[in-house]
C-alpha cells in the first residue's frame, strides 16, 4: 500500500466521523452537521479533496492544496456561520423579553477539528507521494 493510499484510507475515516459527530454545541444540545446550513458544502469540498488523490503524482498536489485550503474555509463557514440571529429578537425590546431568552451561546463541536485533521491528512499523503522520486 503505498503512501497515498493510508493517508488517504485515514483521511476519508476522519470525513466520516467528522460527519456523524456534532459541530456544534448549544448548551448541552449537539447540533449534527447534516442540521447546519450549508452543510453540503463541506462534504463537496472534501469528497472534491479526496478526488484530487487520483490526479497524477505531480499536478495532484497543486489542486490539493488549493481544494484542501477550500475544505478548511468550508468547515469553518459551516462551523461559524450557523448563528446567524440577531440579538435581541426582532421586537423583543419593544416587548420587554417576553418569555424565555435563551443564555446558551453556541460553540464548536468535535466535528470541526475531525474536519481539519482529514484536510492534514490528505495534504500529507498528496505531499508524500509528489516528493516520491520518478524512475
Amino acid at each position: 500500500m503505498t503512501p497515498l493510499a493510508k493517508w488517504t484510507v485515514v483521511a476519508v475515516c476522519l470525513t466520516a466521523l467528522a460527519a456523524l459527530v456534532p459541530w456544534s454545541r448549544y448548551g448541552q444540545v449537539d447540533v449534527e452537521l447534516s442540521r447546519l446550513p450549508l452543510w453540503w458544502l463541506y462534504l463537496g469540498a472534501a469528497v472534491l479533496l479526496h478526488a484530487c488523490a487520483l490526479l497524477p503524482a505531480r499536478s495532484g498536489l497543486v489542486p490539493g492544496l488549493v481544494v484542501g485550503a477550500a475544505v478548511l474555509a468550508a468547515a469553518a463557514l459551516v462551523a461559524f456561520g450557523y448563528d446567524e440571529a440577531s440579538w435581541p429578537p426582532p421586537g423583543a425590546v419593544d416587548e420587554g423579553f417576553p418569555g424565555v431568552v435563551p443564555m446558551a451561546a453556541p460553540r464548536p463541536g468535535p466535528g470541526v477539528l475531525f474536519a481539519a485533521a482529514s484536510v492534514v491528512a490528505q495534504v500529507v499523503g498528496l505531499r508524500a507521494r509528489a516528493r516520491v522520486p520518478v524512475g
